[in-house]
């Protein structure tokens, strides 16, 4: 996760010296940690717990920081670049100064504005200008320069990105595994039941009894999923009734209604003889 947050970052950072506003590469970055996360737990057959906070933490630290610091590194290049364009106007600015190059001329500007040079002096100068709003080719605009502003919005963007992350992880609490394997199972929507057929295999699968859903073509009611283990341990499906949800992402643990739990070879009993 960090690993690939810190890609992002760099990423991100890179189209942001294009074109940029505010918030848009914030909510980017959660939904894409957030994807990532829950497809990396399916891969290493994880169950989230205590450790989510912790990755969805490091997640949010990274990418904010990366992304920083890629944009005041193209900073400090476009700098370098229009002075390296101008050249022969900067001349005396060059003698004056004793720099030898256009960077090094950009590092005495940024220490003397700043009191760093390098990428430590181009991120004081994005922080001094204040919080960045809308940037597009040849147009920057930014909030006023208020430490409590930049503070606060640095504070919201790690929660946003941790809180995001982290409740993708926990909705993975709910999927039902392989007893065997430990593969998240897949899942497969079969249909839509009615209020009463709903309401029938509730009561049955409550009860244990593998009772089969009649499927209809319905637009509207719960929808039945059937859950297989790709490893081929599942002897028999298994079931389970959803209830989606209009303003929910995905299903979660509240929108099941109820679940016939898949059945394995380990845990089928022997005939009596």
């Amino acid at each position: 996760m960090v690993v690939v947050a810190c890609l992002l970052g760099v990423a991100t950072g890179l189209a942001g010296r294009v074109l940029a506003i505010l918030g848009f590469y914030e909510v980017l970055a959660a939904l894409t940690l957030s994807v990532t996360a829950v497809a990396l737990a399916h891969l290493l057959r994880w169950r989230p717990r205590a450790g989510a906070l912790v990755i969805a933490l490091a997640a949010a630290c990274t990418w904010l920081a990366m992304h920083r610091l890629t944009d005041a590194w193209g900073f400090r290049a476009e700098q370098a670049q229009a002075v390296l364009r101008e050249s022969h106007d900067m001349a005396e600015d060059f003698l004056v100064s004793g720099a030898d190059t256009p960077l090094q001329l950009v590092d005495l500007g940024l220490n003397a504005e700043t009191g760093a040079d390098g990428v430590r002096g181009a991120l004081l100068v994005q922080w001094y200008a204040g919080p960045l709003v809308l940037r597009a080719i040849g147009l920057e605009r930014r909030l006023p320069a208020q430490p409590l502003v930049q503070a606060l919005l640095l504070s919201a963007t790690l929660a946003f990105l941790t809180v995001l992350i982290r409740r993708a992880l926990l909705h993975l609490t709910s999927e039902p595994a392989c007893a065997i394997c430990g593969r998240y199972l897949k899942r497969q929507q079969l249909g839509r039941v009615s209020a009463h057929e709903a309401e029938r295999l509730t009561q049955a699968w409550m009860r244990g009894e593998a009772a089969e859903p009649e499927i209809g073509n319905r637009e509207a009611g719960p929808v039945v999923l059937q859950e297989t283990c790709t490893a081929g341990h599942s002897t028999r499906p298994g079931l389970a009734l959803v209830q989606f949800r209009s303003r929910s992402l995905g299903t979660g643990g509240a929108g099941v209604l109820a679940r016939l739990a898949a059945q394995t070879a380990a845990e089928v009993s022997p005939s009596p003889r």
